[in-house]
Order: structure tokens, then sequence, then C-alpha cells
């Protein structure tokens, strides 16, 4: 973290110095479009790789795509937002990350937190604003465990369409199995969680 604060304020600094060095119109407005890109752009809340000092394990059997690649019905998106592939069925899939790592989480005193995106053919807000999903989740490389809860709340992307959000909190690092239940199906796939 200390690495990325420098690494930000060094650019401000960069692009301080190139405003400071301009003298007419056209390139004031430059330096200023730039001094504005930087100051907008989002602080990554994780690594963009994964922490050495906890490095996935053989033994822990991530979940990677299938050999047949699930394709959601329409009007959903066949990839999907900001992962690298949809796992599950038409009752109800995940979007998930090809190396199947959760890093850079935000801690707790329950542990470590994280959102999950799930779709449901059909799945409508104005029907059902807080959909009753349950998620549990147990520590394969261990003996910790999250016990069954209800919880969900809707959301909506133009690009990806309406679909049901939810959380969990594992209290601890490691490999884990994560299920994911809402009507009649079951989801569970497996993650890796480093800090």
């Amino acid at each position: 973290m200390k690495q990325l604060s420098v690494l930000f304020f060094s650019m401000i600094l960069l692009v301080g110095l190139a405003t400071a060095g301009c003298t007419s119109g056209g390139e004031t407005e430059t330096a200023v479009a730039q001094t504005d890109t930087t100051v907008i752009m989002p602080t990554p809340t994780a690594f963009p790789s994964p922490n050495p000092e906890m490095p996935r394990p053989d033994s822990c059997p991530i979940t990677r795509p299938p050999e047949t690649r699930f394709i959601p019905p329409a009007p959903y998106p066949e990839w999907p937002p900001g992962a690298d592939f949809w796992y599950g069925t038409n009752a109800l899939w995940t979007d998930l990350r090809s190396d199947g790592i959760w890093y850079g989480l935000p801690k707790s005193d329950d542990g470590y937190g994280n959102k999950i995106a799930l779709w449901h053919e059909g799945y409508s807000q104005a029907e059902e604003p807080r959909p009753a999903i349950t998620l549990s989740a147990r520590q394969l490389d261990g003996d910790a465990v999250v016990e069954p809860s209800v919880y969900g709340t809707n959301a909506y992307h133009p690009d990806y369409g309406q679909f049901m959000m939810t959380g969990i909190e594992l209290p601890t690092l490691g490999c884990w199995e994560i299920t994911a239940e809402y009507q009649e199906a079951a989801l569970s796939f497996v993650v890796w969680v480093t800090p």
C-alpha cells in the first residue's frame, strides 16, 4: 500500500511540474486535462498480482472455466463484466476469475469481505428487491466455516441487466468453497483467498 501511495503522489508531482512549465492557452488546457485524468483515476483496492507471500498451493482445487463454456440466456451478455468467465446454469450463475484468487479484500473484525454478484434467468428487481439468497462457506485447507445466512439485494447495469448482490465475510485466508442457494438452485465454487 505504501508503494501505491508513493506512486500516486509521484504521478501528481510530475503532472504538477508539467503544468507549471506551460505558457500558452493550448498547452495549459492539455496539462489540465492530464491533471484531471490523474486525479479522477480510481485508486486500486487490490494489487494487480497476487501476494507472493501466500502463493496458491496446487492442493486448492480452484474453480476453472468449464470445457464447455456457459453462456447465459438472452438478454444477458455472452461474456461477464470484469471477470474471465460465467459459471453456473440458467437457474443461478456468477462471474469468476480464471486464476481463482481473491486478493486485496477489505479486512474487518469478522474477516475478509467480498461482494458476490449472482444472476438468475428472469430475475426482476421490481418483483423481488431483496432476493432470499443463502450463502455459506467452508475452508478446504482448515476447519473454519461460515454458517448459512440469508441476505440479498438487487442491482442493475445497462450492459448486464438486473442481478442479485450478496456478500460474505471469510474468517481466515486460504482455500474456500463458497455455496450460494436461491430458490431450487445451488451453486458452489472454490477460490484461494490471499492478502
